[in-house]
């Protein structure tokens, strides 16, 4: 199986944009002869911590849903995406899988990041999709990050495929009103002392996990720069500078302030001894390569944990609930 991971920068709430650009690859990608295809997490709207997020979700049988069923069956192959759907009075980030037969697979993301939280719920359980191509499990972000997710998919998939949207949170910049600015690091200085083991998470910890799992992976991976504002962006900015009082006159202004950073990149293909196969090289391009199957059952491996700061999974810990919070203000009908 021939398979593709899709990487581009997405500009925010442009569908029509987006779309025709995912279109373009996913047809760069089939002329090489791929048959299963992955585009990064929210890949029709960009990833955005805004009120606009939550308000772009679709419907079921709403336009993204629609484009990948027609693209799949255009293109006779297999094509996933991430995007935010309404179900049931909630909002989800699903990684949808389509097949050129028709059939659909829906996987909610289970572990949002933080201030992801404001705008969707989790979902509740992992997916194994039963294809033409083999059984696949499902994964979105920040759920590559937590062994549960990969644990769950241990002996019973040929293939998992993530698609993600991961920013450099070390390099990340505040910049406030008057030309004030912060770095992320200086107000959570962990970021930086251990900006490897957050490098690595969606690189050297995902070959680790397909090891263990003894699995080839898809990952594709959002790139081009990522600009958003912060919810609860006084609570944040005082949650993350509580050790340093020099900072805590810029809550005054952090409603005003822009978070400026970078989507890694680096879409890739790894095989199921965690070897890197293929990676996407510059903000738009392919990895393509064809997938080994599963390694052979032997001694079960345990999940490897990713190297995350203690200062992060705190601060997440804690604004977590209030995330959650905002979201369950503005139910979705």
């Amino acid at each position: 199986m021939r398979s593709a991971a899709l990487q581009f920068p997405a500009t925010p709430f442009d569908r029509e944009h987006n779309l025709a650009t995912a279109a373009r690859l996913a047809r760069a990608a089939v002329d090489q002869g791929a048959q299963l295809l992955v585009l990064p997490e929210l890949f029709n709207t960009g990833l955005v911590y805004s009120p606009r997020l939550k308000q772009a979700a679709e419907p079921e049988d709403g336009p993204t849903l629609a484009w990948l069923a027609a693209q799949s069956r255009a293109l006779g192959a297999h094509l996933a995406g991430s995007l935010l759907l309404r179900r049931a009075g909630q909002v989800h980030n699903v990684l949808a899988l389509a097949a050129p037969d028709g059939a659909r697979h829906l996987y909610a993301k289970r572990y949002p990041f933080l201030w992801e939280r404001c705008s969707f719920a989790p979902g509740r359980q992992p997916v194994i999709a039963e294809t033409a191509l083999g059984r696949l499990g499902l994964l979105v972000g920040w759920d590559a990050v937590h062994p549960a997710a990969w644990a769950g998919y241990a002996g019973q998939v040929d293939a998992v495929l993530i698609a993600a949207a991961p920013a450099r949170l070390h390099r990340a910049v505040l910049n406030f009103p008057g030309a004030q600015k912060a770095y992320l690091a200086q107000l959570l200085p962990a970021l930086l002392r251990e900006r490897d083991g957050l490098d690595g998470l969606f690189s050297a910890h995902t070959a680790a996990c397909a090891a263990a799992l003894g699995v080839p992976v898809v990952q594709a991976v959002m790139a081009g720069r990522f600009v958003t504002q912060l919810p609860l962006a006084r609570v944040s900015l005082l949650a993350a500078a509580w050790r340093q009082p020099r900072y805590w006159p810029l809550a005054r202004q952090a409603r005003l302030a822009s978070l400026r950073a970078t989507f890694y990149g680096g879409s890739a293909i790894y095989g199921p001894d965690g070897a890197l196969l293929a990676e996407a090289a510059g903000e738009e391009g392919l990895a393509v390569a064809d997938l080994p199957p599963r390694a052979a059952a032997g001694p079960a491996r345990s999940v490897p944990r990713p190297r995350l700061p203690a200062e992060l999974r705190r601060f997440e810990w804690l604004l977590r609930p209030l995330a959650a919070s905002v979201y369950h203000q503005n139910r979705v009908a």
